[in-house]
């Protein structure tokens, strides 16, 4: 059984994996309206750097616990 620990970080891990991969996504294979594919896949990277911040943050907390 996982700790809570490992399951929030895996959970991010997973998360950072979803939303690089959605940003990537659209940026390769706009649909109609380009320009907002565009912003989505802008996002989607924007969030999944975030999240790597994120766990940098996440993972030094825990050292500490």
């Amino acid at each position: 059984m996982l700790s809570i620990k490992s399951f929030h970080i895996f959970f991010i891990t997973i998360s950072i994996a979803v939303t690089i991969g959605y940003g990537i996504w659209q940026l390769q294979n706009p649909s109609i309206y380009a320009s907002f594919s565009t912003f989505l896949g802008v996002l989607g990277l924007l969030s999944g750097a975030g999240l790597v911040f994120y766990l940098k943050k996440v993972i030094k907390k825990f050292k500490t616990i």
